[in-house]
């Protein structure tokens, strides 16, 4: 019996991740291609053949044949967006070319639902053979015993992972006992996407790397001008908080028996948030309620006829800038990327996996999963096919394969390896996986203390609110 924790569901149900993570957040919501997640796979022997049927796949995961697992449906879950859905799906399609024998239920849905939806399948053990799995929580799917560990295959070959900079393979570990549980589907970094051709009427220049002030100012000149302000991240996300506390000097925000940052630092945070919502140009709690956040196409980077419904910029990831560039071209918008304001931002950025792929342990048939986990990966077919949608691939070498074809059909691949070389420059590692208690954090503490800071008549002070997120946040680990 799978050892399920109830802080999965706390957690799970409501964190905004624009990643994402998810940061970490959906942005479309897609409907499932079938309601049963359950793989209905058959169990057969591992059984060695010479090569696999894609010449692209490399020769050293030829251990499992597909074609030997009779007529079977896979189940795959993410979460994701318009543009994932048909990447993800035509992918697929093509891995069922290869093998007829092997059908896929695909199952797309928006951030939150996602993840209600997979706690809900882990408790009747019932989750797909593959899903899509986060920086931030894959920690705790581990912990529940959700995740099948992929170190065998690794040392087998099955899984080939010797193209992927060991130190992103090493995201993929569990804390817990070293064994890889999750191999990164592509590679991102927070980022800025922003309104060119609004900042370029108006003679404005973006820079990279900019402070808070610079940033401050450049939202205030656009307000003035335009009536156009900006949304704040997500009310219950822990990542603006751990890029400030990166930016002071802390390299991560959550430590096992609590927060890294202090009340002074955390008074510096929410003053910085009061006085831009006293000021016009950030939009308060209640300006925030009416807009849409969690879909694209109606972001308000992209969407809204009045001004006053609109941002100049969106705090996302980099996998995502091209999701929110075919959003914009609607409105005749394009699209600038830069990293998130902070006063030392080389300190504070990182790169990321931008998701994990992971293999279930309700998976009737691993062998067949980790053949097609390593399609996903390794096979430069299947990844001209999902055109970097997630990131820019781990394995180098598939990612300079596509990069060509990839940029015929996506102008914003290059732009995308471009920053993510920029950002690789000014930055530092990332933070280790969080804790499990984080989401508790997220929706029990962060939520409600954001809501407060964000309002238009404030009723807490900078301190008051600082002192709430850090005893907060500390109990919510002591009690965990």
């Amino acid at each position: 019996m799978k050892k399920k924790v109830i802080s999965m569901v706390l957690s799970g149900m409501m964190i905004m991740s624009l990643a994402a993570c998810g940061e970490t957040a959906a942005d479309t919501t897609a409907p499932a291609a079938e309601e049963t997640p359950k793989a209905e796979t058959q169990t057969a022997e591992t059984t060695a053949t010479e090569t696999t049927a894609t010449e692209t796949a490399d020769a050293s995961a030829a251990a499992y044949d597909p074609a030997t697992a009779g007529d079977v449906t896979v189940g795959f879950g993410w979460w994701g967006n318009q543009v994932r859905d048909e990447v993800t799906k035509a992918a697929c399609d093509h891995f069922t070319e290869l093998y007829p024998n092997v059908t896929f239920n695909l199952n797309s849905q928006a951030w939150n639902d996602y993840w209600a939806q997979m706690t809900s399948f882990s408790s009747s053990d019932t989750l797909p053979d593959l899903m899509q799995q986060d920086y931030a929580y894959f920690e705790q799917w581990v912990e529940a015993g959700d995740l099948l560990d992929l170190t065998p295959y690794v040392e087998s070959g099955a899984l080939d992972l010797s193209k992927i900079p060991e130190s992103i393979v090493d995201t993929g570990k569990s804390a817990s006992d070293g064994h890889i549980y999750a191999i990164c589907a592509g590679m991102n970094a927070p980022a800025l996407s922003y309104n060119k051709t609004l900042t370029d009427e108006l003679g404005i220049t973006v820079p990279d790397n900019m402070t808070w002030d610079q940033f401050a100012e450049i939202s205030k000149q656009i307000y003035d001008a335009k009536g156009i302000g900006v949304v704040w991240h997500n009310f219950n996300s822990e990542n603006p908080i751990a890029y400030f506390a990166r930016g002071k000097g802390h390299n991560a925000l959550f430590e096992a028996d609590g927060v890294t940052v202090t009340e002074e630092e955390m008074t510096e945070f929410y003053t910085r948030l009061q006085n831009a919502v006293a000021e016009g140009w950030l939009f308060d709690t209640d300006k925030f309620a009416s807009v849409d956040t969690a879909t694209i196409p109606q972001s308000p980077l992209v969407y809204g006829s009045d001004p006053s419904v609109r941002s100049w910029c969106s705090f996302n990831f980099s996998n995502q800038y091209m999701a929110f560039c075919d959003a914009a071209k609607a409105d005749g918008i394009e699209l600038g990327i830069t990293t998130w304001p902070e006063d030392n931002g080389a300190q504070a950025n990182y790169l990321k996996p931008s998701q994990f792929f992971s293999i279930t342990t309700d998976t009737q048939n691993p062998d067949l999963a980790v053949a097609i986990l390593n399609y996903l990966i390794n096979d430069v077919d299947a990844n001209t096919l999902l055109r970097a949608e997630r990131g820019v691939p781990a394995n180098s070498e598939v990612a300079a394969a596509i990069a060509d074809t990839v940029s015929q059909t996506d102008y914003t691949y290059p732009i995308i390896v471009s920053y993510l070389d920029m950002v690789s420059k000014n930055s530092t590692s990332i933070f280790p996986p969080l804790p499990g208690y984080a989401g508790t954090v997220n929706t029990d503490v962060i939520e409600g203390i954001t809501s407060r800071a964000l309002s238009k008549n404030p009723s807490d002070t900078p301190a008051d609110l600082a002192k709430a997120f850090v005893e907060g946040a500390n109990k919510v680990a002591a009690d965990y």
